[in-house]
């Protein structure tokens, strides 16, 4: 069964976010580092608003699939994910919230 991780930016009022280092630099560094681990294919999502048309609480969502839970475990070990988290600076000044698990089955 995959294994789901969740990378969300806060949406603050001095939120600073370069998406295009991000989706052109940082996921494909992260890729680079963890798909020999298992990572299957990774999207990103913006939320400038939310449905009420209010400010969203996040900004930005990454939504990285993994082979499994171990697989993700496995790549967070590598030497190379200290660069993978150490990019944040290059493009945020903020620190992302991050989420883990897999689907419900019925």
């Amino acid at each position: 069964m995959t294994y789901t991780a969740i990378v969300m930016y806060p949406n603050n009022e001095d939120t600073q976010f370069d998406d295009s280092y991000y989706i052109k630099t940082h996921m494909p560094l992260a890729e680079r580092t963890w798909k020999k681990y298992g990572l299957i294919s990774w999207r990103v999502t913006k939320f400038p608003r939310a449905l009420d048309g209010s400010r969203s609480q996040y900004l930005i969502m990454a939504t990285l699939e993994w082979e499994n839970e171990e697989s993700l475990k496995s790549a967070l070990q590598d030497p190379g994910s200290a660069g993978v988290f150490g990019d944040i600076p290059n493009f945020s000044n903020v620190q992302p919230v991050t989420l883990a698990g897999s689907e419900l089955q019925v």
